[in-house]
């Protein structure tokens, strides 16, 4: 019998607890033989980790193992998984890193191993992530040579992405609902963990896929319904949101090796001036710009001295023009036309 582990993370989620509670009954309820469930919560103090407590002891399968995992602080998405990771049954072939959001469909996890099963290459997978309203939140993420981030036929109908209905190499798996191989992780992950603890939120599934393809390794989409996400409840409201995510795009243009890596440094180098600058004129959004900038940059080149550079060319992206990848280096704003592009599985190349 295959074994797997699945590590669900909280976080002072008492604000969508209808949600949480959704997503743990689902994850409770997979209709798969062998798994345990590991409960991680990164230190709540809403009361939100009591009601999981509650939850689990009213409504848990005598058929399922949980384990409950408390940090005593906060460690991030990177930390808590890693603490969950670590908490696995030692027989785990499989684990499943799921999101507190995100309900997950009963058959996905079976699914989602017997697609592995089949192929010995293929370390991370995840599913087709959808929407509440109906719209795929996900099916796989790509990352193109100037590392923007973009999820595979994010907000479309079914009818708009024809190429969700068949499996899919991609740059990295969906964070929300991320199966990995064990072996392949404790190998080549980052020192035997699948995510790097500082990077606390954001590029820590981008980092480990990227990673994997290095290796020899392959991420793919699997057509399956993995479950409805409610995106980034979290975190909405909290204000990270507005750090973390541009120190994660600096992490990135530091570790990871690109065709456009001198071009980036670039950016980088006038994307810092430009956020000193108008910080100090008094515009305090653009101190928080600057802050999450140099501190990206500074983890980033701290990641690379540690584990070498990864190498984005040895994993499938998306191919810019070079007039494009000019416009976003030397008129540095928000390149909000990119990250909100619409891309299909089609539109990734595999260059090495």
């Amino acid at each position: 019998m295959v074994k797997a582990s699945v590590v669900w993370l909280n976080y002072n989620s008492m604000g969508f607890i209808d949600v949480v509670l959704r997503s743990l009954g689902s994850f409770l309820d997979l209709d798969f033989d062998g798994y345990e469930l590991i409960v991680v919560d990164n230190a709540s103090t809403d009361g939100s980790f009591e009601r999981i407590k509650k939850f689990i002891e009213e409504h848990k399968p005598s058929g399922v193992r949980v384990k409950i995992v408390r940090n005593e602080r906060n460690l991030g998405y990177a930390g808590g998984m890693n603490v969950g990771w670590e908490a696995r049954d030692s027989d785990s072939k499989y684990v499943a890193f799921v999101n507190n959001d995100l309900i997950a469909t009963p058959q996905s996890l079976a699914k989602l191993i017997e697609y592995m099963e089949g192929d010995e290459k293929v370390a991370a997978t995840s599913g087709l992530i959808k929407y509440p309203n109906g719209k795929i939140y996900s099916a796989g993420w790509s990352t193109d040579d100037i590392l923007t981030a973009i999820n595979i036929c994010g907000k479309a109908d079914l009818t708009r992405c024809p190429t969700a209905n068949r499996p899919h190499e991609v740059t990295y798996a969906d964070g929300a609902y991320y199966l990995v191989r064990v072996d392949a992780v404790k190998r080549f992950g980052f020192d035997g963990k699948p995510f790097i603890d500082e990077t606390f939120l954001y590029a820590d599934d981008a980092l480990l896929g990227i990673r994997l393809w290095n290796f020899g390794y392959a991420t793919h989409y699997v057509p399956v319904e993995a479950g409805i996400h409610y995106a980034s409840l979290t975190t909405r409201g909290t204000g990270l949101i507005k750090y973390y995510p541009l120190r994660a795009k600096f992490i990135a243009y530091a570790f990871i090796k690109t065709i456009h890596y001198s071009t980036v440094s670039i950016y980088y180098a006038r994307i810092k001036a430009l956020s000193w600058t108008l910080c100090k004129v008094g515009l305090k959004q653009y101190c928080t710009m600057y802050k999450a900038v140099t501190d990206g940059w500074e983890l980033g080149m701290r990641f690379r001295n540690r584990y070498g550079f990864l190498d984005l060319n040895k994993a499938p992206h998306i191919k810019l023009p070079t007039y494009v990848v000019m416009a976003h280096v030397f008129f540095p704003i928000r390149s909000t036309f990119l990250r909100n592009r619409f891309v299909t599985h089609d539109d990734l190349v595999l260059t090495s």
